[in-house]
C-alpha cells in the first residue's frame, strides 16, 4: 500500500506501520456500519434516532483509532452502541421525570364516570331484575325479552309467538308491573 503523495513528492510514499494500522482501522470499522445501523434501528425503533446513534457510535470509535490493543472491532462497535442506546434510554427517562406534577399541583381529577357507589347500586339493580324477569310465567317473560331485549315490535312478537296483539300488550304490561315492583318507579 502507498500513502497519499505529499505536496512537492514526485512518487508515492510506502505507508508506515501506523497509517497502515489507521487504514485498517477505518476499513473494519467501515464494512459494520449497515449491520449497526441496522441494530440501533431494531433496538430504537425509529429510523431517525438509530441514524443518529449510529452516526454517534462512529464518533466515538474514532477516539480509538490510534490504539493499538483493540482486537475485534466490531465488537467494540456494538459495546459503544449499546451504552449509548443505554444512555439515550436513560436521557429519555430523566426528561418524563422533570415533567412529574404532583397531585397536590394538579388539583381535583375529573371523571367522566359516575361514582362507584352509583355503578355497584346499578349492578345490584341488573341483579334484581334479572331474577324478575327470569321469575315471570314463560310466555310473559318471552314476549317481554322480544320487545326490550331483541327490539321487536308489538305486531312482530304477535306473529313469532302465534299470540294477539292484545296478549302480547299484557304481558309486557305484567312484566313491567313485575320489574317495578322488584326495584322501584324506574325507567324501563
Amino acid at each position: 500500500m502507498t500513502s497519499p503523495q505529499r505536496p512537492g513528492d514526485a512518487t508515492p510514499r510506502p505507508l508506515d506501520e501506523e497509517d497502515a494500522r489507521c487504514a485498517g482501522f477505518d476499513a473494519a470499522v467501515s464494512q459494520h456500519r449497515d449491520e449497526l445501523f441496522a441494530f440501533m434501528r431494531r433496538r430504537l425503533g425509529d429510523r431517525e434516532t438509530a441514524a443518529d446513534l449510529t452516526q454517534e457510535t462512529f464518533s466515538r470509535m474514532m477516539t480509538y483509532r490510534d490504539a493499538p490493543q483493540i482486537e475485534d472491532h466490531r465488537s467494540m462497535l456494538y459495546r459503544i452502541a449499546h451504552n449509548l442506546i443505554f444512555e439515550y434510554h436513560r436521557s429519555r427517562h430523566r426528561h418524563h421525570a422533570t415533567q412529574h406534577v404532583s397531585l397536590d399541583d394538579a388539583g381535583p381529577i375529573s371523571l367522566d364516570q359516575p361514582p362507584v357507589e352509583d355503578t355497584a347500586n346499578d349492578r345490584q339493580v341488573l341483579q334484581v331484575l334479572e331474577r324478575t324477569i327470569a321469575g315471570l310465567p314463560r310466555k310473559c317473560r318471552i314476549a317481554f325479552v322480544l320487545t326490550r331485549f331483541d327490539g321487536l315490535t308489538q305486531p312482530q312478537v304477535a306473529e313469532k309467538m302465534g299470540i294477539s296483539l292484545r296478549m302480547v300488550e299484557k304481558h309486557i304490561q305484567r312484566a313491567l308491573h313485575a320489574c317495578r315492583e322488584a326495584v322501584g318507579d324506574r325507567d324501563f
